[in-house]
Formats: C-alpha cells, structure tokens, sequence
C-alpha cells in the first residue's frame, strides 16, 4: 500500500467513525482532507461510495420503528431534482472555486452550529423538498447531503436517535444516485475503487466502533469537539487554495 493510499483509508476511516456514532459528518470530515490529498473529483467518488457503505451499516443495525418516513420521502424529492446539479458543477467548475465554496460552508455548518440559534419548530414535512433540493445540489457537488438535513431534523425537533435513522434512509437512495452520475461522468477512477477496496475492512471496523461511542458518549460535548474541527479543516483548506493561487501566478 502506497502511502497516497494509505492516508486515503486513513481520512476514510475517520469519516466513517463520525458518520457511525453520530449519523452523518463524514463527508464534512473527508471531502476538504482528501481534496488536498487527491483532489476534489477523486474526493467525491469515494466518498459517495463511502456514504453508501456507511448508510447500509446503519441501517442493518437499527431499529427502523423511529424512521419518518414522511419526512425521507419529501427530502428525497429534492435530492433526485438537486443531485443532478450539483455533479454538473463537480464536472464543469474550476476545482479551485468548488474547493472555496466547500471552505466555506464547512465553516459556515460549524458556526451555525456551534451558536445553535433558536429557532422556531417546522410543524410540518412538506418543506423537506426544499431542504432535500439544497442537500442534493450539495451532495452532487460536495457529497456534503448532511448539513440542510441536520438543520431540517433540527427544526423538526427530532430525537437523537429517530435524528440519527431518518437521515440514512435519504442518504442511502442519494448516495447511490451520486454514485451513478459519478461512474456516468466517469470519475470512477483506478485510484478511487483501489482505495475503496482497500478501506473496506476498515469502514467495518469504523462501524463497529462507531455503533459503541453513540451507545456510550456525552454526545453534546464531542459534537462540540467535532465542529470546532470542521473550523480548522476549513481554515487549513482555504489556505492550500491561497497557497496553490500564489504558486499558479508566480
């Protein structure tokens, strides 16, 4: 194993950590760390296979009494419109202004949800298309689906763990839509499925142990540690655009 390949596994690893214990977070965490490693296209690819492995896991290991399937349904109209989009800017964008716009809202997710502005209770599922459209341009481009449906299950008021179900079962369906655009767009690269095939039996043990920290963790308080993460890795990702501008006009 190469080490471009190890540090892929590595980065994979941890995302599928943080998506297990706390139902989504991994491409937050993977997309602007393998950006860096092996660039954005690369970047998506895996983690939409990534995300379809995670949301399988979940899923076989959960209770589905808690799901809102109402919910899911009206998201995923909006995913199937917003997926489309969002691989079209993948494919079409510099990759330097996808990476900008992925530094961006890393930071803006982690603010807004370090700050947690009280807001008012969505009494009703209907406007989940709206959301689901918003996380489906996102998952398209970024694969980042989680933040508009973590502020949609957020104004829901759902509990953790009917939080923690629901969204996998929009992340499952989107993720494999991405999946095919991704291979119809041919970013199935050797690279991605090498390295997929490699962090397989460590995506298992991320499962594992992830399924044990959400039994077991003060969730509030390792969010928190999680988020102020997300700050640096935006930090740190808006610095290798700067670095990379300077080198290209010098």
């Amino acid at each position: 194993m190469d080490l471009e390949i190890f540090v892929t596994v590595a980065i994979l690893f941890a995302a599928c950590l943080t998506r297990s214990a706390f139902g989504f977070g991994e491409a937050l965490v993977a997309m602007p760390l393998l950006s860096m490693v092996v660039g954005i296209k690369d970047a998506a690819a895996m983690v939409a296979m990534t995300s379809i492995f995670n949301a399988v896991a979940i899923l076989l290991t959960t209770r589905w009494e808690k799901i809102e399937w109402s919910a899911a349904g009206y998201m995923l109209i909006g995913t199937f419109v917003g997926v489309p989009i969002g691989v079209y800017v993948l494919v079409s964008v510099p990759e330097s202004a996808v990476k900008l716009v992925l530094a961006v809202l890393l930071i803006s997710f982690a603010v807004y949800s370090l700050c947690r502005p009280r807001m008012p209770k969505l009494e009703s599922n209907v406007p989940g298309i709206g959301f689901g459209l918003v996380a489906g341009v996102l998952g398209g481009a970024y694969n980042t689906i989680g933040p508009p449906m973590v502020i949609f299950g957020t104004l829901r008021q759902w509990s953790a763990q009917r939080f923690r179900i629901t969204l996998q079962t929009v992340f499952l369906p989107t993720s494999l839509l991405v999946a095919g655009f991704h291979s119809a767009n041919k970013l199935w690269t050797p690279l991605v499925v090498k390295s997929f095939l490699f962090a397989i039996p460590f995506l298992v043990l991320a499962a594992y142990i992830g399924r044990e920290v959400n039994k077991r963790i003060e969730g509030a308080r390792f969010s928190r540690y999680i988020f102020y993460l997300l700050l640096v890795i935006g930090g740190l990702l808006i610095a290798t655009i700067v670095r990379d501008a300077v080198v290209n006009a010098s």
